[in-house]
């Protein structure tokens, strides 16, 4: 397990790399898109989306997840996080740990009562975090769905016909 992951918002000189962590999902954004857009996609009026970015102490980017406020109809105001990615295969849920710490800061400062993680093909990521996570998330609770993304969180481009 690494000492320490950096989580921040996405710079930059991440973004072609955060595009090697998203291309796989389906459906994917363009390359261009990421890159003019940072992942914000066609984000309604007044709904930010964040790009958060787990990176080693050498700068790889080993994960990221996107993060916007939403609604939820028990929890109320909540984090919601339709975009979860763990790139490293020696500490994936180490780098799945720190942004889930990073996200239940967010969520504090926003005033949201619960993170809602759309945990997709990957809730191996998250084995052992719910039980860690309860005593130290300051009353944050932690929401692993595993229902694929409602929209993706990019425009998406209708297939070109011949």
């Amino acid at each position: 397990m690494q000492e320490a992951y950096i989580i921040a918002g996405m710079t930059p000189d991440q973004v072609d790399a955060a595009f090697l962590l998203v291309r796989r999902l389906k459906p994917s954004p363009d390359l261009e898109g990421w890159r003019t857009k940072r992942g914000e996609g066609d984000a309604p009026a007044g709904r930010r989306q964040d790009v958060r970015v787990a990176t080693n102490p050498r700068g790889h980017v080993q994960g990221l997840c996107l993060c916007r406020e939403a609604l939820h109809m028990v929890h109320g105001a909540i984090l919601d996080v339709p975009l979860f990615v763990v790139a490293s295969a020696a500490d994936g849920p180490g780098v799945a740990a720190a942004l889930v710490a990073d996200l239940c800061a967010i969520a504090g400062r926003l005033g949201c009562s619960a993170v809602r993680i759309r945990t997709g093909d990957a809730p191996r990521a998250f084995h052992g975090i719910e039980h860690s996570r309860q005593g130290g998330t300051g009353g944050i609770a932690l929401l692993l769905d595993s229902s694929p993304m409602a929209d993706p969180p990019w425009a998406v481009r209708a297939p070109v016909c011949p």
